[in-house]
């Protein structure tokens, strides 16, 4: 199917529109390129936090955030740096960590498709984001109102990388919360789920 604005579909259009957009969603949440890697940094991490035990404790609460943050700024001095080993366990299995402590405390999962993986394994990474079925929730956060499904991502490997140049007020705690929160309002009177339309 060409890709049309959702706002100038027919009923029709729209409904086998949504079709493939969940079902891109489910392979993108249930694949083996994700969850070899998963399993890859899941196995990992008793190792991980076994090296860091004088860091933690490596819980997977919200309060151990500026814990992981603390590691991986007096690891890196560059996200470059930082980069350069985004395979092995220092990167990955905090990455991974990360991604684990928003999807039991906001309810995320993970996310790869597996053609992103193909294409350019190096940067397209698992992210996390809200599953398929609150996906409605997020239809105001899209600036433009063309996007249906505008649910967050968030990227947990670009995110670590990036900490060595983010200032500390905006560090892994920065938006934890209202990052997930659902938008209450529309202010695009053309937009389909402005109150008025």
């Amino acid at each position: 199917m060409e890709w049309t604005d959702p706002r100038d579909m027919d009923e029709d259009e729209y409904a086998e529109y949504l079709r493939e957009e969940k079902t891109r969603d489910h392979v993108s949440a249930h694949n083996a390129v994700l969850e070899k890697w998963l399993e890859q940094q899941c196995t990992g991490f008793s190792a991980w936090a076994k090296e860091r035990a004088g860091r933690g404790p490596w819980d997977f609460t919200v309060d151990s955030l500026p814990r992981l943050e603390a590691l991986i700024r007096d690891a890196f001095d560059s996200p470059a740096q930082a980069r350069k080993v985004t395979d092995t366990p220092l990167v990955a299995v905090a990455a991974w960590y990360l991604g684990e402590v928003h999807n039991r405390a906001f309810g995320t999962q993970w996310q790869l498709h597996p053609s992103f993986a193909d294409d350019n394994p190096l940067d397209h990474r698992p992210h996390i984001t809200l599953p398929w079925e609150r996906r409605e929730e997020f239809h105001y956060t899209d600036p433009e109102h063309i996007e249906d499904d505008a649910r967050p991502i968030y990227s947990p490997t670009e995110i670590l990388c990036n900490l060595p140049a983010r200032p500390a007020d905006q560090g892994l705690l920065h938006r934890i919360s209202s990052r997930w929160e659902v938008p209450t309002s529309c202010d695009d009177s053309s937009c389909r789920y402005h109150p008025n339309s």
